[in-house]
């Protein structure tokens, strides 16, 4: 082959290499999800493992129930198509004065359970948020009034599972 050919094929095959490797191009984020069923049972999963570190008082009130809202701002450059599924709760029956002890419990639950701390705003507001290995966050939050919520939510997923389904 003469020089210019091995150039260009080069050329040609580092671009590919780099698209692959990067995930840009036509095919970032569409590979196969769970559906949004599974993603809301994998949010209540969350939820349930929050409640678990929390005294047997603590009662949950929900917030605004399930949302499954679009994806109009994919941080994984996917496309727009795709879903996210969240849930925000009140905690009640539990006493204002023990919320540090409370967040303290939750917190604890998520380091020992492998979840990577995100943003924690503490001391100025009790506010942290925590991210799984399959990138489900999930959140807690008092209020001005110190009510305590949390929450989780999915990443972006196709609602069947898989592209234009």
């Amino acid at each position: 082959m003469n020089r210019l050919k091995i150039a260009t094929y080069t050329t040609i095959a580092a671009l590919m290499l780099t698209i692959y490797s990067t995930g840009c191009g036509y095919m970032a984020g569409m590979k196969e999800t769970i559906t949004q069923d599974q993603a809301a049972e994998k949010v209540q999963e969350h939820i349930d493992g929050i409640m678990s570190s929390l005294p047997e008082e603590a009662e949950l009130e929900t917030r605004r129930g399930t949302l499954f809202a679009s994806c109009d701002d994919p941080t994984d450059g996917g496309p727009k198509d795709r879903v996210t599924v969240s849930e925000r709760l009140w905690v009640r029956g539990l006493p204002i004065e023990d919320n540090e002890t409370n967040i303290k419990r939750i917190y604890d639950y998520w380091i020992n359970n492998g979840y990577q701390v995100l943003r924690d705003e503490r001391p100025e507001k009790s506010s942290i948020t925590v991210e799984d290995e399959d990138s489900f966050a999930a959140f807690l939050r008092v209020s001005d009034q110190g009510s305590l919520s949390i929450g989780a939510s999915s990443p972006c997923v196709w609602p069947e599972g898989t592209p234009n389904s």
